[in-house]
C-alpha cells in the first residue's frame, strides 16, 4: 500500500475501500472502531515524520485500515485528517468503504470449503472485508440463531460455520492458527470470533507471536 497522496474528494470516496490487517499482539475485547497511535516514518535523506493514518483497531488482533485507489495504479492510505475533512466519522468511512466493496467487487458469496463454508466476492485479496457488512451475516444469523464463529487467516480467506457444528469449529480451532501461520504476505488473525446479539466477540484468542 502505497503512503498517503492528494487526491480529488470525488476520487476517494469512489474508491474507498476497507482493508483489514493484522496488529500482532493485540487482543481487543470489544468491538469497536478506535483510532491507531500515529507513527513516525523515515524519510529520504533523513528526517522523520509523524503520520496519522485512518487506522482503526477492530476487534481481536484485527485493524481497519481505509485506502483508496484501483487496481491498476494501487491502494493509498487514507490520512485520518482527510476522513474529517471529508466530513466522514471512522463509523460513516467504515460504511462506505464497504460499500464500495461491494458495487467494485461483488455482493459477498458463501460456498463450501472443506467442512466450513468460505465467505467472498470477485476478488480474493479483498475478501476479508466483508468481515465488517453486518448484512449479511445478520442474514445468516437468521439461519443459526445460536451464533457464527468465523476467521480472517488471510486477507484472501474468510471462513464461517454454525456455532452449534461442534465438529466444524473443533477444525477450526485446530487449523486456523496454522493457516494463518503459513500466510505469508497475506498473513492475518490467528483468533476466532463469535457473531451473535449483532456484534462480534473473540471466542479464541489470537495465538502469540511466535519469538
Amino acid at each position: 500500500m502505497s503512503t498517503p497522496t492528494t487526491a480529488p474528494p470525488e476520487a476517494v470516496l469512489e474508491s474507498l475501500l476497507p482493508i483489514l490487517r493484522e496488529r500482532p499482539g493485540a487482543n481487543k475485547t470489544e468491538e469497536s472502531l478506535t483510532l491507531a497511535d500515529a507513527f513516525d516514518m523515515e524519510l529520504p535523506g533523513g528526517g522523520k515524520a509523524t503520520l496519522a493514518l485512518a487506522r482503526f483497531d477492530l476487534i481481536g488482533d484485527l485493524q481497519l485500515r481505509l485506502a483508496h485507489g484501483n487496481d491498476a495504479d494501487g491502494m493509498v492510505a487514507l490520512h485520518a485528517s482527510a476522513l474529517e475533512e471529508l466530513g466522514l466519522s471512522a463509523q460513516d468511512g467504515a460504511a462506505l468503504a464497504l460499500a464500495n466493496l461491494r458495487r467494485l467487487h461483488g455482493e459477498p458469496v458463501a460456498t463450501p470449503w472443506h467442512n466450513l463454508q468460505r465467505v467472498g466476492g470477485r476478488s480474493a485479496g479483498l475478501d476479508s472485508g466483508y468481515f465488517l457488512d453486518r448484512a449479511f451475516w445478520r442474514g445468516r444469523l437468521e439461519e443459526h440463531r445460536e451464533g457464527l464463529v468465523a476467521a480472517v487467516p488471510r486477507t484472501d480467506l474468510l471462513l464461517f460455520a454454525p456455532a452449534s457444528d461442534a465438529a466444524a469449529v473443533a477444525s477450526m480451532r485446530r487449523g486456523i492458527p496454522g493457516l494463518q501461520a503459513g500466510g505469508g504476505d497475506y498473513r492475518l488473525s490467528s483468533a476466532l470470533y463469535l457473531f451473535k446479539d449483532d456484534r462480534w466477540s473473540v471466542l479464541q484468542e489470537a495465538v502469540p507471536a511466535a519469538t
